[in-house]
């Protein structure tokens, strides 16, 4: 028969006891605690203002910074200055009181190291000497060259067929010069190359067909004997950029084909202008390149420590950055910072006294410049913790004050973490929503299933920084990154105290692209982080679409 409202009712327990006990039992089975529980509760707020106060007593991050950058130096992935920082971390993490501290291995198929490179102009004799560097795991050109300059426009395969027997020994310049906003702009994607599409806003590109068609190209200038390619750094003030990578995973395909240099934009600009004057007039480029490949394969290290969770070990929270970076400044900004918010994490939370419930792992990961390798290599060697594991949180938008979190379109999480998130508003944590950014670590964790995630920051000159020679220690803000360290010890003891694991629910695409399944394009004065890494970072075709964007060779 069908149960009218009245006769429901009547089936319902009419004594207190009875309510309260099937209201327990209601708990229990459905595994559901009311919203504002846990997060509202006097234990919980004191637990937030003991972290937020221990942040600010007795501070080492930017002793940690200093020392990481002025003692050991840039940290190139398969370098020695890697492998150094890694045991420092390593010590820092068990002298903070860390427990299970140690150094993870996984392997590349080639190191490299960087040696000089210097370009001159000789046609027309104009005393032009160009700042350039060596993009990574790119040979060098065996001895001083001197080659035409040739502008190499090629959209599409069929474009291909008039350079055909004219680029022998040549120069290539790829791209028409970048269009560099004033420096008083300070969002990430102010300077667009113009390779690199509709990044702001726009559909998606297929990064299957591009790195399809980025490998074409390379085969056709390696067949036709290229001597080098030059790309515009993208940077304004003479600075320069980098990125690159191995290319396989055997020595024998790992190093880049052809000398491949990244150009200084004011210098590149005038390249472009010169071999784009009419016949017969000939621009000529004098190149030296000497860099080292080290035979492989080369073991490389992620740092890991842990506190242990009090009733629920068997499952974790990650937080992170990455250790690695590139070589031409100090790899203060991009990832020293975060790399010193980690440390600053783990020991205000051991000196807190702090007892999460589950498992906190502090991961310092490494190769993440060439594609976030060493998180993917973490995931796979914890692949079956990654169904235990809560959330992956990283830090690596710079220096920046966090502003907030992009829950990679993970609409059901907002609500839970707008609430576990209150206390931090006060230090100006305020912005909770869906969007995605990519670029980072926590991307190997999103592939797994595991919700993943990275700050949003403030810029603080990261366009500037971010891969260049200017990135350096004295660009630290400290109070900013005291900040950053209070929200990360925050949002990692909230998430670890919660009852269940976090929800995994995602709509199908939603997190997959820019920012995070909302399509309309940031305005040109929002100053939000929508995407974590500017444009120039990613010149290497091999990367995946949820790591590194592939740029045209």
């Amino acid at each position: 028969m069908r149960r009218t409202p009245s006769v429901l009712l009547s089936l319902l327990p009419r004594r207190p006891l009875e309510l309260a006990l099937l209201a327990v039992l209601c708990f229990v089975i459905l595994g559901f605690v009311p919203r504002g529980q846990a997060a509202n509760t006097a234990e919980a707020l004191s637990i937030d203002k003991k972290l937020l106060d221990e942040a600010k007593n007795g501070s080492e991050i930017l002793t940690n910074l200093t020392y990481l950058c002025d003692m050991i130096g840039p940290r190139l992935t398969g370098s020695p200055n890697l492998k150094k920082a890694n045991e420092w971390t390593a010590e820092k993490m068990k002298a903070y009181g860390l427990e299970n501290v140690h150094l993870e291995a996984w392997e590349i198929p080639m190191g490299w190291e960087r040696g000089p490179a210097t370009a001159r102009i000789i046609e027309p004799d104009n005393g032009r000497v160009l700042s350039i560097a060596s993009m990574g795991w790119s040979p060098g050109t065996n001895g001083k060259i001197t080659s035409d300059v040739v502008i190499f426009k090629v959209e599409k395969a069929a474009d291909l067929e008039q350079y055909k027997g004219k680029l022998k020994n040549a120069v290539v310049l790829r791209n028409a010069p970048a269009k560099i906003a004033p420096v008083t702009e300070t969002n990430l994607f102010a300077s667009m190359r113009p390779d690199r599409g509709n990044f702001g806003g726009g559909p998606r590109p297929n990064f299957e067909e591009i790195r399809a068609f980025q490998q074409q190209v390379r085969d056709f200038l390696k067949a036709e004997g290229v001597a080098a390619m030059l790309s515009d750094a993208g940077k304004p003030h003479n600075l320069l950029n980098m990125g690159g990578g191995w290319r396989g995973n055997d020595r024998a395909s790992a190093a880049e084909p052809i000398p491949t240099l990244m150009v200084a934009h004011e210098h590149y600009a005038q390249l472009y202008r010169l071999a784009s004057r009419p016949a017969p007039a000939k621009t000529r480029l004098e190149l030296e390149v000497s860099n080292k490949f080290i035979p492989g394969p080369i073991a490389v290290y992620n740092t890991i420590g842990e506190i242990r969770g009090s009733d629920k070990p068997d499952e974790f929270v990650v937080v992170g950055a990455h250790i690695d970076s590139w070589d031409l400044g100090q790899g203060a900004t991009d990832n020293g910072t975060g790399t010193s918010v980690v440390l600053e994490t783990a020991r205000i939370l051991v000196k807190s006294g702090i007892k999460p419930r589950r498992t906190i792992r502090f991961c310092l990961f490494s190769g993440e410049e060439q594609g976030l390798y060493g998180s993917k290599a973490y995931v796979a060697k914890h692949k079956d913790e990654m169904a235990k594991t809560s959330m992956a949180l990283v830090h690596d938008t710079g220096t920046g004050k966090v502003t907030g979190i992009g829950l990679t379109g993970r609409e059901i999480l907002k609500p839970i973490f707008e609430e576990e998130m209150a206390s931090l508003k006060e230090i100006g944590v305020k912005e909770i929503n869906t969007r995605n950014i990519p670029g980072s670590d926590h991307m190997s964790f999103e592939r797994e299933g595991v919700p993943g995630f990275m700050f949003h920051q403030d810029f603080a000159e990261y366009r500037f920084t971010h891969h260049s020679q200017s990135d350096t220690v004295d660009k630290a803000h400290e109070a900013d990154l005291i900040q950053g360290a209070q929200a990360m010890a925050v949002t990692a003891v909230r998430v670890a105290n919660l009852p269940n694991l976090l929800p995994r629910d995602k709509p199908a695409g939603a997190g997959s692209g820019r920012r995070g399944g909302e399509t309309t394009p940031p305005k040109a004065d929002e100053k939000k982080p929508d995407d974590k890494k500017p444009v120039e970072k990613q010149p290497d075709s091999t990367k995946k679409p949820d790591e590194k964007k592939p740029e045209m060779p």
